[in-house]
């Protein structure tokens, strides 16, 4: 008979996990709306630039939660295959982030590049949290509100940690 102790741990990791794939993939959907609701449906192509690596670094997020998750339930048991596409999608995240943050900065340098004032601090703001999304999955958790262990690490001045795709990949080699 098993132990029902790591039972109960995996239990609570899933309960813990769950949620976060489809946080992911619902914002996938929803900050494309908000943005254009914010700005009154006035984007330009700086914010199309910065708003399309936040939604793919979304969708990588919900497909990795999601794989997580699968694994923890012993539905998924091999991550490899999705962790080398996962991971082939790093240096495309990077650059497209990178091309967003330039295209914001460059709709406040020139601001005839933008559609408006609501469009430059849209795209500002996708390039900001596109930034955010990358580090947070390929780098370091930047997410600590969710899970006390981790927010108490980070009070502690421990910095933050590793994050788990990040973690992932590096075992993957």
């Amino acid at each position: 008979m098993p132990d029902a102790a790591p039972l109960k741990l995996r239990d609570r990791l899933i309960k813990r996990l769950d949620p976060y794939w489809k946080m992911e993939a619902a914002n996938a959907a929803i900050v494309p709306l908000f943005v254009i609701w914010a700005t009154g449906g006035r984007i330009g192509w700086i914010t199309l630039a910065a708003l399309v690596p936040v939604v793919l670094l979304l969708v990588i997020g919900a497909v990795y939660w999601r794989s997580k998750v699968r694994q923890l339930r012993g539905e998924q048991r091999d991550l490899a295959p999705l962790l080398r596409r996962i991971g082939w999608w790093k240096r495309p995240s990077l650059l497209l982030t990178a091309t967003g943050g330039a295209a914001a900065l460059g709709g406040w340098l020139m601001p005839d590049w933008s559609v408006g004032l609501a469009d430059r601090i849209a795209a500002s703001s996708c390039a900001l949290l596109a930034a955010l999304e990358y580090v947070n999955y390929y780098h370091r958790q930047l997410q600590h509100f969710d899970n006390w262990a981790d927010f108490k690490r980070l009070l502690k001045g421990q910095g933050f940690r590793r994050s788990s795709l990040a973690a992932d990949l590096e075992q993957l080699g």
